[in-house]
């Protein structure tokens, strides 16, 4: 087991990490990567909390059926305007937790875990550990080569998963959309039961909803490592 790293950091971040031009920069992008999704966030809390209000106004023009039955349209409002409220709220706390890391850093990155041990069967792996501990020892602001290459590396490859996680949650919401205001339509022209059609559909665009909030997901991670990548690299490295 290497403790040397931690002990190294805990000394720095406790005298200073102005003392130390790698360690300043480590924090830095430990901000960063807690900004990011904080902004992030900050977005789609209020893409959510307008899509809230639009569903809930929405549930209440919507006509009922009975005073104990309600018909597809109302119940679909109802599905979607508490899903739109449920998701802006967990995101308000996404956000709230990363500010709290963004503004004071120093706090989060002291609990991060640089301790590991050797692994005979990823000389890769352990040569990046190495060549990380020296360069945080050295102090020096210069990032080493290999170090620097894994990182364009990260940047490169989540910047890539971002963009095509975007445009499939961007084909999604749009698929998703179309299906349910075209099942709304169909109730409301047809009140008899639903065909197989029907039903596929409804199944189809249930899908496509959970889907597109799984790919909503997979943007706000890979949007976050591409910004700050030195972080994620760390906690790989050290963590696995």
């Amino acid at each position: 087991m290497n403790d040397e790293l931690q002990r190294t950091l805990s000394e720095i971040i406790e005298s200073g990490s102005q003392s130390n031009p790698a360690v300043n920069a480590l924090i830095s992008d430990y901000a960063k990567f807690h900004a990011v999704l904080a902004m992030v966030g900050g977005c789609l809390v209020l893409i959510f909390a307008w899509l809230s209000i639009i569903f809930w106004t929405k549930f209440k023009r919507s006509p009922k059926v009975s005073r104990l039955k309600w018909g597809f349209e109302r119940k679909s409002c109802f599905v979607f305007g508490f899903l739109s409220s449920s998701v802006a709220l967990f995101m308000v706390l996404i956000v709230v937790a990363n500010l709290t890391n963004t503004l004071n850093p120093l706090h989060g990155f002291s609990l991060l875990d640089f301790s590991f041990k050797i692994s005979s069967g990823e000389p890769y792996k352990d040569e990046l550990r190495y060549a990380f501990t020296e360069w945080i020892q050295s102090g020096n602001e210069n990032i080493p080569s290999i170090i620097q290459e894994r990182f364009n590396k990260r940047i490169e490859f989540h910047t890539t998963k971002a963009i095509v996680s975007g445009i499939l949650l961007i084909l999604l919401a749009g698929l998703s959309v179309y299906i349910w205001n075209a099942l709304v339509r169909r109730a409301k022209s047809n009140d008899s039961k639903w065909r197989f059609k029907e039903k596929a559909c409804f199944v189809f665009g249930s899908a496509t909803v959970v889907l597109a909030l799984l790919m909503m997901v997979i943007v706000m991670a890979n949007t976050q490592a591409a910004f700050a990548p030195k972080t994620l690299s760390m906690i790989n490295l050290f963590n696995s």
